[in-house]
């Protein structure tokens, strides 16, 4: 018997999954409440570990996994951990890993790749699911259709409503409010930028517990075919005074120009060196945005032969370590394998039983140790 898989959500790893299933010869379909690819934004860097570029390697065709290495970004050559005058505490290399093993990614650069080949049926909000009569299992939407398949996927983010259904008594803890901006980097911005920020992670912190973090992300090729990205510095706020007393969903309604306002302000009154306020000033107003941050609380294994769920739906974690859409990959590419070589109830057993042990793993690494690590 074919199977059919009906994967709800277009993020990163639900797209790698469809490729991976698609490389397999299994039918997929990729369902999106988006109103269409372009949407939203994506946010800024991405960088893909080794598990991540594993996981592309596998699920994607060479072509687009060869795309994915030509448009990244170049690598950071160090970590420097600082106080808010950027005096370093302590600066580590990086070490130069092979260019298609660890590399970091535009967020849309990536989106736009893993779209190749896939038809993905955009504006479709996900509100639950059933068993038919035949044993298989049938997404509704509401806009009033239906998809039937053998296999139902929740890729559909930190706010799941897969999971919703699936786990009902599944915890979400709120880690707290974050700032992400973007900034230009020019030939006049390397005139005056700090030398910490122009090629490596940064993590700067003053004595109120207030941290900055910011990257180079310039492209090491060309883009044809693919939205062009300028380089830019990308950088985060997070603890400024009264970030606690924020609901998140007031956050997510504040724009950008209220929050850059707010990065200037918390940067400026704190005396923070003038190299970072200066980021923040020059920030594209329009490509600042809130993040409400997450981590899952580890959940009971579940039983739904035809239902399961995979990336943020079911892990979500600080980005801490940025391993969170690197566990999605890694999760789509195990599904995917198994799904080729197992009956699928079988594969599905062994997907969920591995899945919650490393994903929730990555979870308490992300919370205890949130530094970049390899």
């Amino acid at each position: 018997m074919r199977t059919h898989v009906l994967i709800i959500g277009a993020g990163v790893g639900g797209l790698c999954l469809a490729h991976g299933l698609r490389r397999a010869g299994i039918e997929v379909s990729v369902f999106d409440r988006d109103a269409s690819a372009d949407f939203r934004g994506q946010g800024w860097r991405l960088t893909v570990k080794e598990t991540g570029s594993r996981a592309l390697r596998a699920c994607l065709p060479p072509h687009l996994f060869d795309r994915c290495v030509e448009t990244s970004l170049e690598p950071a050559t160090r970590l420097v951990v600082a106080d808010h005058r950027l005096n370093p505490r302590f600066a580590n290399p990086v070490p130069p890993y092979p260019r298609d093993q660890v590399f970091g990614v535009n967020r849309l650069t990536l989106r736009e790749i893993l779209l190749n080949d896939l038809d993905v049926r955009f504006g479709k909000t996900f509100t639950g699911y059933r068993t038919t009569e035949d044993g298989g299992i049938r997404a509704v939407f509401a806009d009033g259709s239906q998809a039937d398949g053998d296999l139902l996927v929740g890729a559909d983010g930190v706010a799941s409503a897969v999971r919703g259904q699936l786990v009902p008594d599944a915890e979400i803890e709120d880690l707290g409010r974050m700032i992400y901006g973007r900034t230009p980097l020019t030939e006049r911005t390397l005139d005056w930028l700090p030398g910490v920020f122009t090629d490596g992670f940064n993590i700067t912190s003053d004595p109120a517990g207030t941290s900055f973090g910011a990257v180079a992300c310039r492209a090491r090729g060309g883009h044809p075919g693919l939205t062009p990205v300028p380089d830019y510095l990308a950088w985060s706020l997070r603890g400024w005074p009264g970030a606690s007393t924020i609901a998140a969903d007031e956050f997510r309604r504040w724009d950008g120009e209220r929050l850059r306002g707010l990065a200037l302000d918390t940067l400026r009154r704190a005396g923070w060196h003038p190299g970072a306020v200066q980021v923040v000033a020059e920030a594209e107003t329009e490509a600042t945005f809130p993040v409400n941050l997450h981590s899952a609380r580890p959940v009971r294994p579940w039983y739904e032969p035809g239902v399961t769920l995979l990336g943020d739906a079911v892990h979500a974690m600080s980005p801490g370590q940025g391993e969170g859409a690197n566990t999605a990959l890694r999760d789509a590419a195990l599904l995917a394998e198994l799904l080729a070589t197992l009956p699928p109830l079988e594969a599905k057993a062994r997907y969920e039983k591995e899945m919650l042990e490393y994903g929730f793993a990555a979870v308490a690494a992300s919370r205890t140790r949130p530094l970049f690590t390899r």
